[in-house]
């Protein structure tokens, strides 16, 4: 009886191994797995009054229901996370910088063809804690063919050659100097990916190594990529965010990181000022001399 007793604990200490497993790997922060769910319960109609009242008015769509809105599957974005504009790239100090961030939830409508996806936050006190009940911030509303944020997530893993189930996805947003919706990818040690969630995103990181431009540089931003994003080395992007000014991530403006342009040493820099200034002394030493030699020769 004993030993019947062991084994179904060990069973059960196998199941619950293997449950964990499942729930850890390969997911993206959702509102069902959380606990704002219960916080949030009656947010589904303020939803359906900001988008019938707003999007399908012009784009002339249907009007939506209670039943069009996926609460469990939406999908949490950290605010104003400063892991590009502090280079940070220590593990245990981009999971602390998450954790003090603000965040929202959004939540994607699928009514017909037609996306929807409504932000919802709480307000801001004046040490930036979000306080009181959860509110919608705005809908926006995309043209019939475009991705929900887990859908793009899916098709740029799949151009990558990336397993979801190797990793753990966050959706961060307002990172300076991009600020537009980047997914970040850690295993249980490291940030390995930044990859756009939207095109906006993607336009904002290129590689001026390779020979193939960025081709959405020139073109016009749609909100989604059905055949995927690149996805780029977490450690280079923190590098070539080096190069950007820090003037580019102020008044809300983007600037583009070139994973492919090298950073410079600064003692390298100052050789070269060094050696252009000794040149320029030189040249006007060697002119000055010559032109008072020339007087004397008179």
């Amino acid at each position: 009886m004993q030993k019947k007793s062991r084994v179904i604990v060990l069973g059960l200490m196998i199941s619950m191994f293997f449950i964990v497993k499942d729930v850890m790997a390969g997911s993206i922060e959702k509102l069902k797995d959380s606990e704002d769910y219960d916080s949030m319960y009656n947010i589904e109609s303020q939803i359906v009054q900001f988008v019938n009242n707003g999007p399908t008015t012009s784009s002339g769509g249907r009007q939506i229901t209670v039943e069009d809105v996926d609460l469990n599957n939406a999908v949490k974005e950290y605010l104003d996370t400063p892991l590009i504009e502090n280079k940070i790239i220590n593990y245990a100090e981009v999971m602390d910088a998450l954790s003090q961030s603000p965040y929202m939830w959004i939540v994607s409508i699928r009514a017909d063809d037609v996306l929807y996806e409504a932000c919802v936050t709480r307000e801001r006190d004046e040490n930036g804690q979000q306080t009181g009940s959860w509110e919608v911030e705005g809908v926006y509303g995309y043209e019939p063919g475009n991705l929900t944020l887990e859908e793009q997530l899916n098709a740029s893993l799949e151009k990558n050659e990336i397993e979801m189930n190797d990793y753990q996805f966050f959706l961060v947003g307002g990172v300076s100097p991009i600020r537009q919706p980047l997914f970040i990818a850690l295993d249980n040690e490291e940030i390995l990916y930044v990859i756009p969630a939207r095109t906006s995103a993607a336009a904002m990181i290129t590689d001026s190594s390779k020979t193939r431009r960025n081709i959405y540089s020139d073109e016009e931003l749609e909100p989604s990529d059905p055949d995927g994003f690149q996805a780029y080395d977490f450690k280079s992007v923190m590098q070539a965010a080096a190069n950007v000014p820090d003037t580019f991530g102020q008044g809300g403006e983007s600037a583009v990181i070139d994973i492919g342009k090298k950073s410079q040493p600064i003692g390298l820099y100052r050789i070269t000022a060094a050696v252009v200034i000794i040149f320029i002394i030189s040249v006007t030493v060697f002119l000055w001399r010559k032109k008072l030699k020339n007087k004397r020769l008179k």
